[in-house]
């Protein structure tokens, strides 16, 4: 006897032995195998896992790309000197960029914040046929390029407007889509009021040339007839008919004589010999020469002036007359009673600071179609007027390099200010 235990073979076991040795190999061979397939599987989580934070981290910057690109866009939108306003398809605003707020000066009802109303409900009064343009454009899916449109802003100004609108489409797997219209608006108010300035100053040239000559051979005859009825005068007793007579002749002939003198001074003019001057300069002397119009039709003035002891580079003789023609301009439009009250600040504007000077009345007011030919030579509201007094005001004050503007005052009656550049 060695002491070893007897080895028994599969073949001498018991059936239910052998059953469950075979089930033991084939569930070790089946764990094996789930083994290596959870081995091969963590290998591929990890491959998976590292393809997943590649793409994160494509995807992360591709979001950053898109965030920074929609930032950008957003920015250049904020910035345009243009304005720019869209609609979705449901016609509510959903962008309305800063220079947009230049449709406040023309109609101040339009709301502060506008995005998300309805269009319509944005833009009011004045700008209404705006807000229909875009409609216009969204619902037959069609450009509408520079058409110019023009409005009398709050303060009476005429305003011009290059708008512009189109459909805005989005291109996607099924196709190009319209999803809202855009409308891009910029001010041409200072360009058109340059080339107005521009052809002022044409037909001015070609009228100043005809009337300066034809102003001196009027001269003349005028004071060859003043003479000879004043000579008449003294012929007659002074309570005659004759002595009536003779006196209306002198009264006509000197009403044509300031007529020809006006027309002199308007085309001859003269640059401006700018000094350092205080506005009372300009002021006190036209409201004293003013005085006697004044008091005759009961109208009142006050005079308001910033900064009063302030110089500026102005000539204070030719202010004075362009404020005194005014001034006596308004006088006549307001008739009896009626006040005029005359301002004067500094302030910064285009192209530098700015002095201007304002006369506002309570008369009547310029009529809309009558703002743009105010200075017009011999273009007069009044039958008795000349029509260069204005004229004249806006020769001076140009050739300040400045430009006068019109307006309404309110609740009623006319504004006129000089804008004179100061900064120089």
């Amino acid at each position: 006897m060695t002491g070893e235990e007897p080895r028994t073979s599969p073949g001498s076991l018991p059936p239910d032995l052998r059953e469950l040795g075979e089930i033991i190999r084939a569930y070790s061979a089946a764990a094996a195998e789930l083994q290596q397939s959870y081995q091969l599987l963590q290998g591929r989580v990890r491959e998976l896992s590292g393809e997943l934070h590649k793409k994160n981290l494509e995807l992360s910057e591709t979001v950053t790309q898109v965030s920074s690109l929609k930032n950008y866009l957003a920015s250049i939108i904020e910035s345009s000197a243009d304005g720019i306003v869209a609609i979705n398809l449901e016609r509510r605003i959903t962008a309305w960029n800063p220079a947009a707020s230049l449709l406040r000066e023309i109609e101040p009802a339009l709301p502060v914040n506008p995005e998300g109303r309805f269009i319509l409900d944005a833009m009011l009064g004045k700008c209404r046929d705006l807000g229909l343009l875009l409609m216009r454009s969204l619902a037959e899916e069609t450009e509408i390029a520079g058409q110019e449109q023009r409005f009398q802003d709050a303060s009476g100004r005429m305003r011009s407007l290059s708008v512009s609108t189109s459909p805005v489409r989005s291109v996607s797997d099924g196709g190009v889509n319209t999803i809202g219209a855009v409308q891009t608006f910029s001010d041409l108010t200072r360009v058109r009021d340059l080339e107005d300035r521009l052809n002022r100053q044409d037909r001015l040239a070609a009228l100043g040339e005809m009337a300066a000559g034809v102003a001196h051979e009027i001269r003349n005859p005028l004071g060859g007839i003043e003479l000879y009825a004043s000579s008449l005068c003294r012929r007659f007793p002074a309570d005659s008919p004759e002595n009536a007579t003779c006196g209306k002749i002198i009264a006509a002939a000197s009403s044509l004589n300031r007529i020809v003198t006006d027309m002199l001074t308007f085309t001859r003019g003269r640059a401006p010999r700018l000094r350092p001057s205080r506005v009372a300069q300009v002021i006190a002397p036209a409201l004293d020469l003013a005085a006697r119009e004044l008091e005759e039709r009961s109208v009142s003035t006050s005079v308001d002036i910033a900064d009063a002891e302030r110089q500026y580079p102005l000539d204070p003789e030719q202010l004075a007359q362009a404020a005194l023609n005014v001034i006596l301009n308004a006088a006549q439009a307001i008739g009896k009673g009626g006040a005029v009250a005359v301002s004067a600040k500094a302030g910064t504007g285009d192209g530098g600071e700015k002095l201007v000077i304002t006369f506002a009345d309570d008369g009547p007011g310029i009529p809309d179609a009558a703002k743009d030919k105010v200075f017009n030579p011999f273009f007069t509201l009044r039958t008795d007027g000349t029509g260069l007094g204005l004229a004249i005001v806006n020769k001076i004050v140009e050739d300040h390099g400045g430009e006068v503007v019109v307006g309404d005052n309110h609740p009623r009656g006319a504004v006129v200010s000089f804008v004179l550049p100061v900064g120089r």
